[in-house]
């Protein structure tokens, strides 16, 4: 199990950067904030979230991508919008952990077509527009890097690899 004061330092960084795109936003710039975790254990990657946004002193919300993609069409996206609309209100951290599920590398991708991997009914494109309008933190978990679409490690603020103490 992480523990705090090992995280310390990567905290630390995750905050300063925090407070670099709070103040670039009075200039203009985007406001919100990608991070990915990445590494093997899962409850590590929760803990280091939970203790990111202990440290802003704002909700974290871990988002279960099987309730809210739905096999009927449109539901998926006003599951998303209300996600969205309630994690405003609260400047609440968004956690969506197995992110390689979401954002994995895929064949089918590489080749124009849908990007969806396991959630064929969630419009992946949709889904990165809401994420990147979103001015709070958005914290990305994945067991390997290697495994995510290169694209969404490359919009992400900073890129975490969380050991396994």
């Amino acid at each position: 199990m992480i523990r705090e004061e090992n995280f310390k330092p990567v905290l630390e960084r995750l905050l300063a950067t925090r407070r670099q795109k709070v103040e670039d936003s009075l200039a203009g710039a985007p406001r919100g904030m990608r991070v990915l975790f990445t590494g093997e254990s899962g409850k590590n990657r929760l803990l280091a979230a939970q203790l990111f946004a202990r440290e802003l002193s704002v909700d974290l919300f871990q988002i279960d991508l099987q309730r809210l993609v739905s096999k009927y069409i449109g539901e998926t996206e006003k599951n998303l919008d209300a996600l969205f609309s309630a994690a405003e209100a609260s400047d609440a951290v968004l956690l969506f952990d197995e992110a390689d599920s979401l954002f994995g590398r895929n064949e089918q991708a590489a080749a124009g077509g849908d990007d969806s991997g396991r959630y064929p009914n969630l419009d992946v494109a949709h889904f990165r527009q809401r994420i990147e309008k979103y001015d709070g933190v958005v914290v990305f978990a994945s067991n390997a890097r290697a495994q995510l679409d290169p694209r969404l490690t490359r919009q992400c603020d900073e890129v975490v690899e969380i050991a396994n103490d």
